[in-house]
């Protein structure tokens, strides 16, 4: 690694020993495959019979998850060990990415380095390396091609580069076609790349992701990426919309919804459009009818995502003894530094560097698109590396105002 300072070099290796010693820790513990990580698995165990359904060999096509993921584990062989020593390789990157995403956005040198720091030991991040989770490759993916928006989209290879990147997370989640427009907007709009750049980079992710919509195209006679959001939306933010607005539905929409889906012939595409039309639906029509309950309950939610330090993560993996609570204790150090950095960029605003504005833009973007599912950290992942520059720029500028106060002290 000669081309890398010598202490990013150390940055690095630190970041690869403690993700790769937490994939050690998970191992001895066994596999924790419940939930969305048992999906994936048998997502990708059934692409070795040629289908993308959780049903083999029914094959009802799934359209709740993308198959980046799920293709991933399937290339490796279905191994979780090889999955997760990619993910140490790829995750420990971002310490690399963090520090130049730090100078290009108007950080200085000894700010880069404190924020690779924070990346390299940033607890959430290793706990997610280390799982069968999409949130460690989708925030490396991310990041780069935030990196490169950063930069200016100095040449045509970085439009394509990046174009890959985003096209790549939103392989994996489909918020992530969301999360580049937004990123490219704020770029076009704070730092002013070629425009004829920004809108080949536009075209080219559209392209990239085009296959797989015209697979559901064809499959459910619906052009969509995916109904994620949709599901997510109308399973756990409209209870909650509902109860906050006092609307006679409340009590028994869960119970609906499970009635709902138990009737549906999920063996026929027309049935099983029908059900996800009729949450497309659901989820408008509470919106219109409450949008400031709606708004509220997801402003609460995207806040309590915001400061969540991983305690159920923590737990599931370290009990509840005293490493469990220092690493808890770590994590939660890390919200506050962020509710601290965001405060006073609030108070500082006209001293941001455009770069840094874009960086909080899109992390708040990330949190946001959160905010219609659970206060679960996962969420907060992809936003962490954006936020710790914002960290890294906040304690160089609180320093270097305490250093000027001191010397017209004295």
């Amino acid at each position: 690694m000669p081309f890398i300072a010598p202490s990013l070099r150390w940055l690095l290796v630190l970041a690869l020993v403690l993700r790769a010693a937490f994939v050690m820790h998970h191992a001895h513990l066994g596999w924790q495959l419940q939930y969305d990580a048992g999906y994936y698995l048998i997502l990708a165990k059934h692409l070795q019979h040629g289908v993308y359904s959780l049903f083999h060999p029914l094959d009802i096509p799934d359209t709740t998850r993308m198959p980046g993921y799920p293709s991933l584990i399937h290339l490796l062989g279905c191994s979780v060990p090889a999955v997760l020593a990619a993910q140490v390789v790829l995750s420990a990157i971002k310490v690399l990415l963090v520090a130049r995403l730090a100078q290009a956005a108007g950080c200085t040198a000894r700010a880069a380095l404190v924020a690779a720091a924070l990346t390299a030991c940033e607890p959430m991040d290793i706990l997610l390396t280390g799982s069968l989770l999409t949130e460690s490759l989708f925030t490396t993916l991310l990041l780069a091609g935030t990196l490169l928006l950063v930069q200016g989209l100095r040449s045509w290879k970085a439009v394509f580069v990046a174009a890959l990147c985003f096209a790549a997370a939103a392989w994996l989640r489909a918020n992530g076609l969301l999360l580049a427009l937004v990123a490219v907007g704020s770029a076009a709009l704070l730092i002013g790349p070629d425009r004829v750049k920004a809108t080949a980079l536009v075209a080219l992710l559209l392209v990239l992701l085009l296959p797989w919509a015209l697979r559901n195209q064809a499959r459910t006679d619906r052009f969509i990426l995916s109904d994620s959001g949709t599901v997510a939306a109308a399973h756990f933010h409209l209870p909650e919309v509902l109860i906050a607005a006092k609307d006679p539905r409340a009590t028994l929409y869960r119970q609906e919804l499970h009635e709902r889906a138990a009737r549906s012939n999920w063996e026929d595409p027309v049935a099983s459009a029908a059900y996800f039309g009729s949450l497309r639906h659901d989820v408008r029509h509470t919106f219109m009818a409450h949008p400031l309950a709606w708004t509220s309950v997801h402003l609460r939610k995207a806040l309590g995502i915001l400061v969540a330090p991983g305690r159920g993560h923590i737990t599931t993996y370290f009990g509840t003894g005293s490493l469990a609570r220092t690493i808890s204790g770590v994590a939660m150090l890390y919200s506050a530094m962020l509710v601290g950095a965001l405060l006073l960029c609030l108070l500082r605003w006209r001293q941001l560097p455009a770069g840094l504005v874009l960086l909080c833009l899109l992390a708040t973007a990330v949190v946001l698109s959160g905010g219609v599912s659970t206060m679960d950290a996962r969420f907060k992942a992809p936003a962490m590396p954006l936020f710790i520059v914002v960290v890294a720029w906040a304690l160089e500028h609180g320093r270097a105002s305490r250093l000027i106060k001191w010397r017209k002290a004295n």
